[in-house]
C-alpha cells in the first residue's frame, strides 16, 4: 500500500531541507493571477488545491488562499483612478499590458522626494495589531498534507516599492541614517508579523519565505558590506525569529547573488531560491558544489530563456539535467526561477511537471 498523500509531500519537503533524499525530488511553482486563470482553463481544473495537484507541487504558499483578516483604520487597497490602487503601506500598482499579457506594475514612489528621517515619520505606518489571526489556524487544517510556507516577508525589496530603488540605493551610500530607517520600519514590521501567525498557527506553517532581490544579471545592486551593514542585520532577526517557532526559512534572490551566499548560510537560511543559472556565477554546477551540503537549493528551471521560448522536449531535457545535478544526494526542490508570467506556456508548465515526477525519482 502506497503512503498516504498527508506523508509523502510535507515530508517530501522537509526531508529535502534537510538535506536528504525522499522518495522522489519535491516541487513547486509560483505563477501571477493571468497564468493561474490560463492553467485552470487549460488543465480543468476548478480549485487552486486541484490546480496543485494537478502539477504535482508539494508545497502551497498562504498568501491568498489562508490570510489572517485586515482590520486596519486605512483600506487594505483602494483605487486611485487610471487604474492605480494603493495598499495600506501606501506603495502603488497598476496593471500593465506587455508584449504578452498583463503584469501587475509598481508606479508612482511616494517616498521618492523625502528628504530626511523627519518626512518618513509624519507618515502613518501600519502595525502588526491591524491583522486578526484569531481564526487563522482552523484555515490551516485541509492544507497540512502540503508543505506550507508563509511569503510575504522583505527587509529591502518592499522599501523600494516606497521609496525607489534608485533613491534607496542612494540612500545607503549618502544619507545612511534614511536607508536605516525605511529598512527597519519595514523589518519590525515583519518581525511582528509573523510571529503572531506563527504563534497562532501552532506548528501548522513549515517554512517562511522572504524575498529581497539584490542582484542584477551580471553583479549585486551594492557591496557585500552595505549588505552586511543593511541587510544582514535584519535579515537575521527574521531567520532567528522563523527558527524560534520551529519553521524553516526560505530566501528568495534573482540575480548573481554568489558573493552573499556565505553570508546567508551564516545566519541561518535553510532554503535559497531561485537558483537563477542565467545570472553570473550561478550555474547549477557550482551551486551544488559549493553550497549543496549545507543549503536545500530551490529553483533552477529557467523562466528568462527556457520556459518561455523553448519546446517541451527542450524543457524535459533541461529538467533532467537540472535533476541529476541539483538533485544529486538530495537537498532540492525543483521549481521555476521566476514566478511564472503569460510569456511561458502551459505546455511547457505541464512538461516541467512530467519530467520533474519521471525524472526525480531517488533509487
Amino acid at each position: 500500500m502506497s503512503a498516504p498523500r498527508s506523508y509523502r509531500s510535507k515530508e517530501r519537503v522537509l526531508t529535502a531541507v534537510h538535506l536528504a533524499q525522499p522518495d522522489r525530488v519535491p516541487m513547486d511553482f509560483h505563477a501571477n493571477p493571468w497564468v493561474l486563470e490560463r492553467l485552470h482553463r487549460d488543465l480543468g481544473t476548478w480549485t487552486h488545491r486541484e490546480l496543485l495537484e494537478r502539477l504535482r507541487s508539494d508545497i502551497v504558499d498562504l498568501r491568498a488562499v489562508v490570510d489572517p483578516r485586515y482590520c486596519g483604520p486605512v483600506p487594505a487597497s483602494r483605487p486611485l483612478g487610471d487604474g492605480v490602487r494603493e495598499n495600506f503601506w501606501g506603495w502603488r500598482q497598476k496593471v500593465m499590458q506587455s508584449a504578452t499579457g498583463p503584469e501587475d506594475c509598481f508606479v508612482e514612489f511616494v517616498l521618492a522626494g523625502a528628504t530626511s528621517v523627519d518626512d518618513y515619520q509624519r507618515r502613518r505606518w501600519p502595525d502588526p495589531d491591524w491583522f486578526d489571526f484569531s481564526k487563522f489556524a482552523a484555515g490551516l487544517d485541509e492544507w497540512q498534507d502540503f508543505a506550507v510556507m508563509a511569503s510575504g516577508a522583505s527587509v529591502f525589496q518592499h522599501p523600494t516599492f516606497l521609496r525607489g530603488i534608485d533613491h534607496l540605493l542612494v540612500d545607503m551610500a549618502v544619507q545612511p541614517e534614511m536607508a536605516h530607517w525605511l529598512i527597519d520600519r519595514f523589518t519590525d514590521f515583519y518581525l511582528g508579523f509573523f510571529d503572531r501567525m506563527f504563534t497562532a498557527a501552532r506548528g501548522k506553517i513549515d517554512i517562511l519565505r522572504t524575498a529581497d532581490d539584490l542582484g542584477t544579471q551580471r553583479g549585486l545592486f551594492f557591496s557585500p558590506d552595505m549588505f552586511r551593514t543593511f541587510i544582514k542585520p535584519r535579515l537575521k532577526k527574521l531567520v532567528d525569529m522563523a527558527h524560534s517557532h520551529g519553521v524553516k526559512f526560505l530566501f528568495h534572490s534573482c540575480g548573481a547573488i554568489r558573493p552573499l551566499i556565505e553570508d546567508l548560510i551564516e545566519i541561518g537560511v535553510d532554503i535559497l531560491d531561485p537558483l537563477q543559472a542565467a545570472a553570473v556565477g550561478m550555474e547549477p554546477e557550482i551551486l551544488k558544489g559549493a553550497y549543496g551540503d549545507r543549503l536545500c537549493l530551490h529553483g533552477g528551471i529557467c523562466t528568462q530563456y527556457l520556459l518561455p521560448r523553448g519546446t517541451s522536449a527542450e524543457v524535459r531535457d533541461e529538467v533532467r539535467r537540472r535533476l541529476q545535478i541539483l538533485g544529486a544526494g538530495g537537498g532540492y526542490i525543483l521549481a521555476p526561477c521566476h514566478v511564472l508570467q503569460t510569456d511561458v506556456p502551459t505546455e511547457n508548465i505541464q512538461a516541467m511537471s512530467d519530467a520533474g515526477f519521471e525524472f526525480g525519482r531517488y533509487g
